[in-house]
């Protein structure tokens, strides 16, 4: 899993501690009160301390213990020595960082409400990319969600997936019922209640560039009925105009 790595200063916590006893373990604990988080480290004979988490599968942070380099701790200018800094790994999860999700979106379809049997009704979903600042295992964080694709779910039992929300007829500078994309063409007369899903990638940034969340974060979006109509022909002799009791009219 990506891991987003973070520095916590061993030295100068508590001055009764030797440099070595600070880097077993045995004066430092670092707690993350907000996300129910104890960072501990290794104590000598192998017992670990280290990261606890509450009852449900959410983000961690867990430390590597580090070894005494000598003098270096004192002159180095590295935030990531390994001899003075332990290393504290946080692992946001998608429950993490659903707070923190667009809202669900309208979906539209050409025409508006009606289609024709077997010809293209045309969905279109507009998802573009959410940033929100906030915090995360009490730290300052920024996420982002980026579209990754969309399930459309058109009430008849079939879906279609697509790498993005689609356009409208007019953006595309098709003419009405034309098959794009995103369109699906409904076989029978009714109604139905059709609707899509949009999924997202998420990525946080503590600060030290931006690092993936693993999986896809699914936001359904609204639904919407959808009256399929089918259309008959006829040969008349008048229009409808000339002879209003004719046949159709």
């Amino acid at each position: 899993m990506t891991a987003l790595v973070l520095s916590i200063a061993l030295l100068g916590s508590d001055s009764s501690c030797s440099l070595n006893q600070q880097i077993a373990g045995l004066c430092t604990t670092v707690e993350n009160t907000g996300s129910s988080v104890e960072v501990g480290a290794t104590r000598p004979g192998g017992t670990d301390t280290g990261p606890r988490t509450g009852s449900s599968d959410r983000g961690r942070a867990d430390t590597e213990p580090v070894a005494d380099t000598g003098s270096t701790c004192a002159t180095s200018d590295s935030l990531l020595d390994r001899g003075c800094y332990a290393v504290v790994i946080l692992r946001p999860t998608l429950e993490d960082v659903a707070s923190f999700a667009p809202a669900s979106l309208p979906l539209i379809d050409e025409p508006d409400g009606v289609g024709v049997v077997g010809m293209p009704v045309n969905f279109v979903v507009a998802p573009a990319v959410h940033e929100q600042n906030g915090e995360l295992f009490d730290l300052p964080v920024t996420v982002r969600f980026t579209p990754a694709s969309v399930q459309f779910r058109h009430g008849d039992g079939t879906t279609r997936e697509a790498a993005n929300g689609g356009s409208t007829w007019a953006a595309l500078g098709l003419p009405q019922f034309s098959a794009t994309p995103t369109s699906h063409a409904y076989a029978a007369r009714g109604t139905y209640t059709a609707s899509a899903v949009v999924r997202y990638a998420a990525a946080v940034d503590f600060g030290r560039g931006w690092v993936p969340v693993p999986g896809l974060l699914e936001i359904p979006t609204g639904a919407m009925a959808i009256e399929i109509l089918e259309v008959r022909t006829a040969l008349v002799e008048k229009t409808c105009t000339e002879n209003p009791t004719g046949p159709g009219c």
